[in-house]
């Protein structure tokens, strides 16, 4: 389990978050989101111990993480958006830096080095962008850790490596392990993720699940908003994309599209609290929450 109390943290004088609090347990992969500065990245590197928080604390399974001692660090993985790997063949790094993880899998970590078809005979330095994030998970998987935290992993993989990585983290999951999933790429995990968190504004805004989101929304093409209990929608050339409350009639609705969840979250995030609550909504009106995504944006 991972615990945020009244957690405050900033970089200077400006405070990124100020009391947040968060609760994460094992068993899942969280999706946590956020606009770019909304603070994900340094959410995972407070979990990790990197950072530290100036006010508040978090504990990882009970302990903090800041306290930096060998059992934590071997029970923790962070991946970064962009990987550093030294200039060592699979197997010298193999022999070099598992041993710091006494729950290490070699024989896991040589059947993912196979099936993401990685060069054993080539330095890791020598490897792509996308490759050194595959053996970053890799590793990460192999490692034994109870708490894997990934920012932004789907960056710089191709479709097939995606839908790859899906399947792997999938496989990762464990009832005493909690994994966290930073990202944009909303779309690449959205059968993945669940719950998701929303951070924005230095707090929390919401933590959702797939039942309540199944349960609350639905997602409508639209050729005109009107007469719909419309929560946020989005315009194109031919109509709206819109998010429903749920309840809504109609024989094209479908399950809610995390992506229109998100910019929901952000745009309007009051008539998103007021569907989830199933409380009335008042008139939809579009011009108001354009400007709030121009302003996001």
């Amino acid at each position: 389990m991972i615990e945020f109390r009244s957690m405050t943290f900033g970089y200077g004088k400006r405070p990124l978050f100020e009391g947040l609090e968060l609760e994460l347990d094992p068993g899942s992969i969280y999706g946590l989101l956020g606009l770019n500065g909304a603070g994900k990245t340094s959410l995972l590197k407070i979990a990790a111990g990197a950072l530290r928080p100036t006010g508040g604390g978090v504990t990882v399974f009970g302990a903090n993480p800041g306290d930096r001692d060998a059992a934590r660090l071997a029970d923790t993985v962070f991946v970064a958006e962009d990987p550093w790997l030294p200039p060592l063949k699979p197997k010298t790094w193999l022999d070099r830096y598992a041993v710091f993880r006494p729950a290490f899998d070699r024989a896991r970590f040589a059947e993912l080095i196979r099936e993401l078809a990685l060069d054993e005979d080539k330095l890791l330095t020598k490897y792509s962008y996308g490759q050194r994030k595959k053996f970053a998970l890799a590793a990460a998987i192999a490692s034994g850790a109870r708490v894997l935290l990934l920012d932004e992993p789907t960056n710089g993989l191709d479709i097939p490596s995606k839908a790859q990585f899906r399947r792997l983290l999938a496989s990762a999951a464990r009832e005493d392990r909690v994994i966290i999933v930073s990202t944009h790429q909303v779309r690449d995990l959205e059968n993945l993720i669940d719950p998701v968190v929303v951070v924005h504004g230095g707090k929390v805004l919401f933590t959702l699940d797939s039942g309540a989101l199944n349960e609350r929304l639905a997602a409508a093409r639209l050729p005109s908003l009107e007469g719909h209990r419309v929560v946020y929608a989005e315009r194109d050339a031919v109509g709206w994309t819109a998010l429903l409350a749920a309840g809504e009639p109609g024989p094209g609705n479908q399950a809610p599209d995390l992506e229109l969840v998100f910019n929901a979250a952000i745009a309007a995030p009051d008539r998103l609290a007021a569907a989830l609550r199933g409380d009335p909504l008042p008139e939809y009106r579009p011009e108001e929450h354009a400007l709030a995504k121009e302003a996001r944006e």
